[in-house]
């Protein structure tokens, strides 16, 4: 005799932690959790649980997305290779060319995630509430990866990344990332190098090309879904026919 027991917090817990093919509501919930820890606190220690947290949430995004064999042993080498240089970097260069090649592998990481998910959500042949929940994922994941693109750049530059001379912190690049992804416009951060506004530029288009093309026809969809199969629901409830 089989005992069919319901599903209990290990599961659920399993399921936030790695997650599984398609779950993109879990990775944009890490995904913004991410955004705001980030955006809150630059301290030392709030890095170091962030870029954890970072780590879980680009394994969760990468199941969800389901990849082949060969992209995810692409993915392992990449968070090998960056962790293994990262590391190596600590013990023969200061701190300041160490987090600068971290943040090199992250942005390789974070790119690869972006295509992972974007090109899964795209294989969808019926838009779903994960559906949108992946577009969502991929836009906040063009914003993180301009964020890190940034910090690359603020990093190899000489002069200071901003043109009011700020500290270029993970905050202060979310921040800016994201004014120029949304277009909300700029206040008190602008980029100062040439590199810095062109790619600042190329990130709003792409923001804008994002958001007018893909998720909006993809939430047009799913309106169109969802009405044709409240209609169904109405037409299968409605009286039968009468008989001879």
């Amino acid at each position: 005799m089989t005992v069919l027991r319901p599903p209990g917090g290990r599961r659920q817990a399993r399921r936030w932690l790695v997650g599984g093919r398609d779950d993109f509501v879990v990775v944009l919930f890490l995904l913004t959790a991410s955004y705001v820890l980030f955006a809150i606190t630059s301290a030392a220690w709030a890095r170091g649980v962030v870029s954890a947290l970072y780590v879980m949430t680009m394994v969760v995004a990468v199941r969800a997305a389901d990849p082949t064999r060969a992209q995810r042993r692409a993915v392992v080498w990449i968070v090998l290779a960056g962790a293994g240089a990262t590391g190596l970097a600590l013990l023969v260069l200061p701190v300041a060319d160490a987090m600068g090649l971290s943040d090199v592998a992250l942005t390789v990481l974070l790119a690869v995630t972006l295509a992972l998910v974007l090109g899964r959500v795209l294989a969808h042949r019926t838009v779903t509430v994960q559906t949108i929940a992946g577009a969502l994922s991929a836009y906040l994941l063009i914003g993180m990866t301009f964020t890190s693109v940034y910090a690359v750049v603020a990093w190899l530059e000489v002069e200071p990344f901003f043109a009011s001379g700020a500290p270029q912190d993970v905050p202060d690049l979310q921040y800016f990332s994201f004014a120029t992804l949304t277009t909300l416009g700029y206040g008190d951060l602008t980029a100062a190098s040439g590199a810095g506004r062109g790619l600042a530029t190329f990130e709003a288009l792409v923001g804008q090309i994002f958001l007018a093309t893909l998720v909006a026809s993809l939430v047009a969809s799913f309106r169109e879904s969802r009405e044709l199969r409240e209609l169904r629901g109405q037409n299968s409830d409605g009286d039968a026919p009468p008989g001879l």
